[in-house]
């Protein structure tokens, strides 16, 4: 059905010469159908524009100016419109006029040939025909106006949706940032209470088992297993303190630290791990060796639980601003599904990826993990600074080109 403003076809009739206009016009009316005589063709052009529904327009009329001018009118038009355009040619032999008017077809588009003489019936059936082709042409443009409301509801809703997702995320990401350095305050605080209360407790023990072995007490197999035992604890708790917050990360920096973490690892799990370290090393920003290490010890663990693999490729490499650490191991890797789900909502593959992530990004770093059945391998690129404003990005794309040093773990 038409819109309101379009139930009156309102026809417009290009007839400057004789009385075809007036004839037309009167025909048309009888039958209430609103006819508009037009008297040049910039006036058809501008009442087109305008709104008319369709135009009846002598074969006479259309010279070589009109056409173009009609032309470039109906090219104007929104994609919807196919303005009806009836041509009243003469009878009979083809002329030069006519002629113009069926080259003219392409351009002027949606055109109907009526033959005069005209029959009232043949015109009002003809006009009647163009009206409802407009009719619903109109319903299109209709429904294309609501679609396009509704896209653009459906936009502003998803824009809002989009800010409140981008809002929640961004408070959680600060209680996830929160959470992990309360972690980390909690882990130096157990490490030094373990290495100054009970480590020093194991301690004194062990130093008064052996003064009452000094002393002439029988040094019975009790005794030199209690000692045995004694010593291992002090050994574990010692070891337990440098894992939870080694001291050398404080003291010497991420890289001393990460070559006293891995010998231990490599012992304390049978794994295999190549270490390559820049040739020049300098301290950075005390977090942003920190989450380095965090990362390091998490990505071997995982490895060393979930891969399968009997090695692990580390390498880290210094940029102008930033440090690359990546991880490669030789394991089972990752389901696509489960890498996938990672990817876009940062669950499924354990607290220990995510956690990792989150860590980086709460530095402005790049954090990527690239898996299949060959292995996986995590990359991570930070500004050495800690600053957020630092660009990682394109260090992460350098990092990962084929032609790359670091392309070999990709393999």
């Amino acid at each position: 059905m038409a819109t309101e403003e379009k139930s009156k076809f309102r026809l417009l009739v290009f007839a400057p010469f004789g009385k075809d206009a007036a004839l037309i016009s009167e025909v048309l009316l009888k039958s209430g159908i609103l006819a508009e005589a037009v008297k040049n063709p910039s006036d058809l052009a501008q009442y087109i524009r305008d709104g008319a529904d369709a135009a009846l327009i002598t074969e006479e009329a259309l010279d070589a100016q009109t056409t173009r001018v009609l032309g470039e009118c109906i090219a104007g038009q929104p994609p919807w419109s196919d303005f009806p355009l009836i041509i009243l040619t003469g009878g009979g032999a083809s002329t030069p006029l006519t002629e113009i008017a069926a080259r003219s077809r392409a351009a002027l588009g949606n055109l109907s040939l009526l033959e005069r003489p005209v029959r009232p019936a043949t015109l009002l059936s003809m006009v009647r025909t163009a009206s409802r082709a407009r009719a619903r042409q109109y319903e299109i443009r209709d429904h294309l106006e609501e679609l396009q409301r509704t896209h653009l509801a459906l936009r502003e809703a998803n824009d809002r949706l989009e800010f409140l997702v981008e809002q929640r995320t961004s408070v959680l990401r600060k209680l996830s940032a929160q959470l992990l350095r309360a972690q980390d305050d909690e882990r130096r605080r157990m490490a030094r209470e373990l290495h100054d209360g009970l480590g020093q407790s194991l301690a004194a023990a062990q130093i008064n088992l052996g003064l009452l072995s000094s002393n002439g007490v029988a040094d019975s197999g009790y005794l030199v297993e209690a000692r045995r035992l004694l010593g291992q604890a002090v050994s574990d708790i010692r070891t337990l303190s440098y894992l939870l917050h080694p001291p050398l990360l404080e003291e010497a920096g991420f890289y001393s630290a990460a070559r006293w973490y891995i010998d231990g690892f490599s012992k304390r799990s049978n794994l295999k791990v190549n270490l390559e370290l820049p040739d020049r090393t300098s301290r950075m920003a005390d977090v942003v060796e920190l989450t380095l290490f965090r990362v390091l010890q998490e990505g071997l663990m995982n490895a060393h639980r979930h891969s399968g693999s009997s090695r692990v490729d580390v390498r880290v490499e210094n940029g102008k601003s930033t440090i690359t650490l990546q991880l490669r191991d030789y394991g089972k890797g990752l389901s696509k599904t489960l890498l996938e789900r990672f990817r876009n909502t940062g669950s499924g593959a354990g607290v220990g990826l995510a956690g990792m992530r989150e860590r980086v990004t709460e530095l402005g770093g790049q954090f990527e993990v690239k898996s299949d059945q060959s292995g996986t391998t995590l990359m991570v690129v930070l500004p050495v600074s800690g600053d957020k404003s630092s660009s990682v990005t394109d260090s992460l794309k350098n990092t990962l080109e084929p032609n790359h040093p670091a392309a070999r773990f990709q393999a």
